[in-house]
């Protein structure tokens, strides 16, 4: 039937973004699945977003899953993510008190009304690990080469 919502969504999308330092080098991770049973990610992205918190990244994290279902003109998805403060700021169950973190969840909010069937899910860790690897590589990339240009 046009229009209904899919008991499962046509994808799940796993993100979490990663600080070394807190602040520090900063990296987020995506992995998209289409099927519900797939074993291996339809699409990876593992990027460097620069110098930042834990929070900032896992934000980021959520906004280019975002950009990339609209870039995609997906209308239906499951973001899946680790980080309980995000998840609960996005669902509105807690404020967001710092400006900063008010600007990314405004920014995040009207993005969210670009797709039609958005839903979120809270997991642990340990059920996030293909994003949560993603986005330990894109920061500790990062940190490497920070490292390796302070030795020479």
């Amino acid at each position: 039937m046009p229009g209904r919502l899919h008991k499962h969504p046509e994808f799940t999308i796993y993100v979490d973004g990663s600080s070394r330092g807190n602040p520090g080098p900063a990296g987020i991770g995506i992995a998209i699945f289409k099927e519900k049973e797939e074993k291996e990610p339809f699409e990876k992205i593992s990027k460097f977003i620069g110098y930042t918190t834990n929070n900032v990244a896992e934000y980021e994290a959520v906004i280019q899953a975002l950009k990339w279902l609209i870039n995609e003109h997906i209308q239906d998805a499951l973001i899946v993510l680790d980080s309980e403060l995000v998840y609960k700021q996005i669902t509105n169950q807690y404020r967001a008190r710092t400006p900063h973190i008010q600007k990314l969840l405004n920014r995040l909010n009207l993005m969210k009304t670009r797709v039609k069937h958005i839903r979120f899910k809270l997991v642990s860790r340990k059920q996030n690990r293909w994003a949560n690897r993603l986005a330990q590589r894109a920061s500790k990339i990062m940190m490497q080469k920070l490292k390796s240009k302070n030795h020479t």
